[in-house]
């Protein structure tokens, strides 16, 4: 399976999810974050894509330089249309294309190191299934009407094409 098979299974999952949430389903703080929202949690993972996105034609990829657009974490319907809008774009990437990948880390000095898109793509997924994981606590605990894949949250192992789109 390749990078970009499982991001377009978890996007599909997401959009799942995001056809389901009410906006105050969405925008509710939730103890078990601290008080964050599950809005919060997809435009955490959403800014990654398009940190990523945004730095391939530069050859330098930044996550520390994300916008925090709070229409991602306040719109269930403005975030499904910006991860389809992502997934849109994914065949276009070329795994082998070496960017640079700027460090959070190292004040005004942060190093860079050299990578992939493909490498890239493979960080930018397992950071995804984390929040996911995390995302899936908040549902169980609040709103058990949102049905959510059975493998949310979860590194997918296979990938086999159905029809048109994927099963695990």
């Amino acid at each position: 399976m390749q990078a970009k098979d499982a991001i377009l299974l978890t996007i599909s999952q997401v959009n799942h999810l995001l056809g389901q949430i009410q906006p105050h389903e969405y925008r509710q703080p939730l103890p078990e974050f601290d008080g964050s929202t599950l809005g919060q949690h997809f435009r955490h993972i959403l800014e990654f894509f398009i940190c990523l996105e945004r730095g391939i034609p530069s050859g330098m990829v930044d996550y520390a330089s994300r916008e925090r657009n709070l229409l991602y974490e306040d719109a269930p319907g403005v975030a499904l249309a910006t991860f389809q809008s992502f997934a849109d774009t994914l065949e276009r990437l070329q795994a082998s294309e070496v960017v640079a990948l700027k460090a959070e880390f190292g004040g005004a000095n942060r190093p860079c190191y050299q990578s992939t898109v493909g490498r890239e793509l493979a960080f930018v997924y397992d950071h995804a299934i984390h929040h996911l994981a995390i995302i899936k606590i908040g549902l169980r605990c609040h709103f058990p009407h949102i049905q959510a894949d059975r493998d949310l949250g979860f590194r997918l192992r296979r990938l086999k094409r159905r029809g048109g789109g994927f099963v695990s």
